[in-house]
């Protein structure tokens, strides 16, 4: 099973923000979504990047995005330790944008460090979360328990149809040692009951998920990306499935490989 440290967590989320003004694939020009860097909160604790623009959906995400830093800026460790988060931006239009959030926590006196994923996108017609319930319809996804969960919590998201469809596409990795070494996570029976963060992600070009899996259990909750042909298949709007087609092939995303 892979292991992940906390460093590790801190350089995959790096955050970096960039407007990427391109062409689409289909040859119209997008309209470029710009962004405005955020200082760090505090040492290793990145902030968040606000949408530069007029408009009640911009003022609304960026609203949600202050609410989220602000929860950030609580975080931390009872009795000490270090806090730190990143973020990446997945997708940065046309028409959605999606964020990835890492925080890692290396309190004082726990066994291990400890860490937390959660990514959302953003439907910038409307300035809400997109509904994934509803824009999906065929994987026809339950929501997780959001009772008594902060302000800024992500509920996972669960179907059978999901499950299967993640279980099939790990087991058939590549990375044969990998693929063994979680075999056991990735059965359909053990993600039977597991719910999945969802976000576009135009790097990848498709709907990525990963799942919610327990601590220990971190080194297999791998991402994996749905194709185009994948998301037709599960009655994805055909809006999504055309703006993160166009995103990919115009490079609408943020940090770019060095």
């Amino acid at each position: 099973m892979k292991t992940i440290t906390c460093a590790a967590m801190a350089a995959l989320l790096l955050g970096v923000t960039a407007c990427n003004p391109a062409s689409t694939a289909g040859g119209a020009e997008a309209a470029p979504v710009t962004f405005e860097a955020r200082p760090d909160l505090a040492p290793s604790v990145g902030a968040l990047p606000r949408l530069v623009g007029e408009g009640a959906a911009i003022a609304a995400i960026n609203a949600d995005l202050d609410l989220r830093d602000t929860a950030a800026r609580a975080e931390g460790c009872d009795g000490g330790g270090g806090y730190e988060r990143g973020v990446t931006q997945p997708m940065t239009g046309p028409a959605f944008i999606s964020f990835r959030i890492a925080q890692g926590y290396a309190c004082e006196g726990a066994a291990h460090p400890s860490f937390d994923q959660t990514a959302i996108t953003y439907d910038l017609a409307t300035g809400r979360a997109v509904d994934w319930v509803a824009v999906a319809p065929g994987l026809q996804l339950t929501r997780g328990e959001i009772d008594d969960m902060p302000a800024d919590y992500v509920p996972g998201l669960a179907s059978p149809a999901l499950s299967a469809w993640y279980s099939a596409r790990m087991l058939a990795s590549t990375d044969r040692e990998h693929a063994a070494d979680c075999a056991g996570m990735w059965s359909t029976e053990a993600l039977e009951s597991t719910g999945f963060k969802v976000w576009l992600d135009a790097e990848n070009g498709g709907l990525s998920v990963s799942p919610e899996f327990a601590q220990v259990a971190q080194g297999c909750a791998d991402a994996a990306t749905m194709t185009a042909d994948d998301m037709r298949r599960f009655g994805v709007s055909p809006a999504v499935v055309d703006a993160v087609t166009a995103a990919h092939a115009a490079g609408f995303w943020a940090p770019k490989d060095a």
